[in-house]
């Protein structure tokens, strides 16, 4: 055994990879691209048959000149050595070694979560977790573990995983690279060794210094009190998804791409949302802000108006419906309760409209609120029904798209701290403009930015709470990229420039979501012409979001307004879910015309009691655009109400008629049992006749004698 083989890693890096059903195959295309010089250990979780005997080793072995092992008991971690889990054991990390645990029959065996929770509290930034293919959810929870102490969180592009369920189970906001399978490997490499942050001390501070000055004109925080290592390693991983090889190349850098500035600082906080995240603000929501909305909502028909920007995976808008839930109690029936929370990344948006959470991520949360707003499921906790249709989920750029109208309050908590000067002004007026006279503006208190005293005076100085006082006009102008360069994303966490091959993510956004252009195109087609229609017309996305409904639409299906982002499943009360989604996705699939004739608006559910017909076919402005679909609305109630008259008059007259028969029946017999009698009788009077006859010949017969 050589010296190098000799030193352990427990002060070094480690990576933890975790995979189950298609993991052979993946793990095997992963070992297969890793250096021969790979600088940390690798400890591999395989889901495996535990009544059969593994060969896992014996496989990885023929793809790799690393040395695999399978672990037996306490092992101490080596650099450039990969370790198999057994396939019936759990393992957990402790003190840089890696030991056998205890029989869990709640856990698959080996647990991801259990050894990803524990080698994060052992190693915290320098562990590298990576989830592969899988069936289930194992892994979620302790990546949320690996993200909370600082470390990498890598999964499998779900697209091409044989098995997409386990990667697409973490939370987007947790994850730091999507990449393909064969790329892993150097990847590893590149965050391990890739990048170079190992200058001579002089020359290390004075850069380092100048990219934190870089940093703190552009964002007002200063970043200098900050543990150095931890700054460098951050540092390290933004040069990795850049490609940037020295210190000095990425201060060029962020000085030439000021977005990356904003990108840098989501690296230095990283910060996994949750629910109730910042206890003490949604205290002062409710004792404070909460009350003096619902006073005023009450004067204007029971309506209560919120919008969550920058809503990353959910859990903030959902916080705050709970709260609502509780305050209006059972007055909520008869409230419109609408919150409109929006994200520009639309993973995170299509996670937050599952509503599908781990168990870790309710910690916070109140004992009855756990048993209350969620459902348990197999794969985690499943948001309440209740909550989920007050909550509007919407993919958005906050720096083109239109604002909502008439808003109570606003909360985009540590969002705007990502953002240029100028273009933080710019959202500050959207949001003015949105907000209803005396609506409130919620910033939290990492914020920085002052806004324009015109438009807002200071509730809270903690809570950078502010009061509207002005309504600002519009704008109408966009924000080009290169004034308004700051980050693309919304959310708090480091996940999105990394995913898909460490592109940035304001290009995949551009890809998935509808051009800003686009939907102004839409909007004004429908004030031209759809609003004259006599039937409902909705356009919608791939993604069910609402890109313009007319007058008509609206007023049938309950929408409130034109502009609104909606998902458009959950925006309609009463709506049959499961049949209308299977039909739109049905429609994009073959691209062909689905009709459904007779859609009630439940009223069990929510809705009107209403019948509409719906017809929905595929609709594309051009050749490079993004597909949609229309949906024609028309209000069939009267022609289902009275085909139902007439069915029921129909059935009604076959039942009489039915009963009718049955009487004629039932009296033929009765005939036919009297005419038996009849004849009974007649033959018995015809031997009556008989007899009196006899006797009268024997009385006869008598007197002659």
């Amino acid at each position: 055994m050589s010296d190098r083989e000799n030193v352990t890693s427990s002060n070094g890096d480690l990576v933890v990879v975790g995979s189950s059903a298609g993991g052979i195959e993946a793990l095997s295309i992963l070992v297969s691209t890793l250096s021969t010089d790979f600088p940390a250990p690798i400890v591999l979780a395989q889901h495996l048959d535990p009544n059969r005997p593994s060969s896992l080793d014996t496989i990885l072995q023929r793809r790799t000149a690393l040395t695999v092992e399978v672990i037996h008991d306490r092992t101490i971690l080596q650099t450039g050595k990969i370790y198999v889990v057994p396939a019936n054991r759990h393992v957990s990390v402790v003190d840089g070694c890696v030991e056998i645990q205890g029989i869990n029959p709640k856990r698959p065996r080996p647990s991801v979560d259990l050894l990803l929770s524990s080698a994060a509290e052992v190693y915290g930034e320098r562990l590298i977790a990576v989830i592969l293919t899988g069936s289930g959810s194992d892994g979620a929870a302790g990546a949320i573990e690996v993200k909370n102490l600082g470390g990498t969180v890598i999964v499998q592009d779900p697209q091409t995983a044989r098995y997409p369920s386990m990667p697409l189970a973490l939370p987007p906001t947790v994850v730091d690279f999507e990449v393909e399978i064969e790329q892993i490997g150097p990847l590893l490499s590149d965050l391990l060794t890739g990048v170079n942050t190992r200058l001579p001390e002089e020359k290390t501070e004075d850069v380092l210094r100048n990219i934190l000055e870089q940093v703190s004109r552009q964002a007002s925080i200063d970043f200098r009190p900050y543990k150095t290592t931890t700054i460098l390693r951050r540092i390290g991983r933004r040069m990795t998804i850049t490609h940037n090889r020295t210190m000095s190349d990425y201060l060029e850098y962020l000085k030439t791409h000021p977005e990356e500035v904003g990108e840098l600082v989501k690296a230095f906080l990283i910060n996994v949302t949750q629910f109730f995240r910042d206890a003490e603000a949604f205290t002062y929501l409710r004792r404070e802000i909460l009350p003096d909305l619902i006073v005023k909502g009450r004067a204007r028909d029971r309506v209560l108006r919120f919008w969550a920007a920058g809503c990353a995976t959910g859990e903030e808008p959902y916080s705050l419906a709970m709260l609502i839930t509780e305050m209006l109690g059972e007055e909520l029936s008869d409230w419109s309760v609408k919150i409109f929370a929006t994200d520009l990344d639309d993973a995170a948006i299509s996670f937050a409209r599952r509503g599908v959470y781990t168990e870790n991520l309710l910690k916070g949360l109140p004992a009855e609120y756990s048993s209350r707003f969620f459902e348990h499921t197999e794969h985690g906790y499943r948001i309440a029904k209740a909550l989920r249709q007050m909550v509007i989920f919407g993919q958005q750029d906050l720096s083109r798209s239109a604002p909502f109208p008439r808003i109570d309050l606003v909360l985009c908590r540590n969002v705007l701290i990502y953002f240029t000067p100028e273009l933080q002004e710019y959202v500050l007026n959207q949001f003015a403009y949105s907000l209803s006279n005396g609506g409130y503006l919620f910033l939290g208190k990492a914020e920085t930015v002052r806004p324009v005293q015109s438009f807002y005076e200071l509730v809270n100085k903690r809570w950078k709470v502010y009061r509207c006082i002005g309504n600002a006009l519009p704008s109408a102008r966009r924000p080009n990229s290169s004034e308004l360069s700051s980050p693309r994303v919304e959310h708090h966490s480091s996940s999105i420039p990394a995913r898909r091959n460490g592109q940035q993510h304001s290009d995949q956004g551009h890809q998935h979501a509808l051009p800003a252009q686009d939907v102004g195109q839409l909007r004004r087609f429908n004030e031209l012409l759809l609003r004259f229609l006599p039937i409902g017309v909705v356009v919608i996305d791939r993604s069910y979001r609402v890109l313009t409904a007319n007058s008509t639409a609206r007023r049938l299906l309950g929408l409130r307004d034109a502009a609104t982002e909606q998902d458009f499943l959950h925006a309609i009360r009463g709506i049959p879910y499961a049949e209308v989604r299977n039909a739109i996705d049905t429609v994009f699939r073959e691209r062909n015309i689905a009709t459904l004739p007779e859609v009630e608006l439940a009223i069990n559910t929510g809705g009107s009691g209403r019948f509409i017909h719906l017809s929905i076919a595929v609709m594309q402005l051009e050749s490079e655009t993004t597909e949609l679909a229309t949906l024609s609305v028309t209000d069939v109630t009267e022609q289902v109400q009275s085909k139902r008259q007439l069915e029921a008059t129909q059935a009604e007259q076959k039942q009489l008629t039915q009963e009718l028969s049955s009487t004629n029946k039932r009296l033929n017999d009765m005939n036919k049992e009297l005419l038996d009698a009849n004849e009974e009788l007649q033959v018995a009077n015809e031997e009556l006749m008989l007899t009196h006859e006899e006797l009268q010949a024997s009385i006869e017969e008598f007197e002659t004698t």
